[in-house]
Parts: structure tokens; C-alpha cells; sequence
């Protein structure tokens, strides 16, 4: 076999092995949504609506209802080690975001789980990380960090947005 002949069978192995890594990736967000679905179908969890943002992420939305307010909800799961529960808490003007840093990041060092930030959209997000293994994926775990979430809203989010609308 000639040196240009190795080469291009090396490479043609490599764009193979990669095409495989990326179904693999693909199957895992598949096996992650799909064990999300049976449990909330088994656990007869209500309003959690699949949305297909691509082949390597998945999200699910819901609402959680808090101090009156629908507050949109979102559990991302895709291909890394991470799954990710966001809320999304209120739609502030930039200059009001910038003002608020201060007090998210004092939220942030009293709640160590859950991060507070503000996003392009200058959109307060609330956001619990999940790490867990491909085969250590429990849609339970997530299920019961909502429920913690809510609880954490629910005691802090009257405060959270006083301290956003003063001037």
C-alpha cells in the first residue's frame, strides 16, 4: 500500500470513529430523555412539555408557580455530564441587571447548589446543575431538585424581587 493510500485510509478510520462518537452522544441524550419521559409518565407528572432544541440537547418545560407568578421552567439534558434545571424568574432592562449582580452573587455564596445569573436577554435565571454519569442518570434526582427549587423560590422570591424593583 502506498504512503498516500495509508494516509487516506487513516483518515477515512478517523471521520468513521468520529461520526461514531457523535451517535453515541446522540444515543445518550436519546437513553437520558427517554428514562425522563418514562418517569414522569410512571410518577403521572403533569405539564412537562418536550422540546427538541437538537440532537445533543433536549429540553423539558413546565411552569412552577410561585408568589402568584408562572415562572417558566426548563430541564435540559444533553451530552455532557451535566443536566441542568433553569428558571427563568423575570425580564429586567440592562441597567436594572447590572444593578442586581450584586445581590445575585450574595445568593449565590448563601446557596451554594443554585446559581443566579443574568443572561444576554437581561433575564434573571435561576439554575441548578446536575452532574451525573451516562449510566448514573436518575430523572428522580431531578424531579426532587425541582421540588427543592420550588421550595427555595417559594422562601426567597418575594425578597429576590423586592430587591430587584428598588431603586
Amino acid at each position: 500500500m502506498t504512503k498516500e493510500k495509508a494516509e487516506t485510509t487513516e483518515v477515512k478510520a478517523e471521520i468513521t470513529a468520529a461520526e461514531e462518537a457523535v451517535k453515541t452522544e446522540t444515543n445518550t441524550v436519546s437513553k437520558k430523555i427517554e428514562a425522563m419521559k418514562e418517569f414522569i409518565e410512571k410518577a403521572r407528572i403533569n405539564g412537562i412539555q418536550l422540546i427538541d432544541a437538537n440532537e445533543n440537547n433536549k429540553i423539558l418545560r413546565s411552569n412552577l408557580l410561585i408568589e402568584g407568578q408562572s415562572l417558566p421552567m426548563f430541564i435540559v439534558v444533553n451530552d455532557t455530564v451535566y443536566s441542568y434545571i433553569q428558571v427563568h424568574l423575570v425580564t429586567v432592562k440592562e441597567e436594572k441587571a447590572e444593578k442586581c449582580l450584586p445581590y445575585l452573587n450574595e445568593l449565590n455564596e448563601r446557596f451554594s447548589m443554585l446559581k443566579y445569573f443574568v443572561n444576554k436577554g437581561s433575564n434573571i435565571v435561576l439554575t441548578c446543575s446536575v452532574p451525573a454519569s451516562d449510566d448514573a442518570f436518575e430523572p428522580a434526582l431531578l424531579i426532587a431538585l425541582i421540588d427543592q427549587v420550588k421550595k427555595h423560590l417559594e422562601e426567597n422570591y418575594a425578597e429576590l424581587m423586592k430587591k430587584i424593583w428598588q431603586d
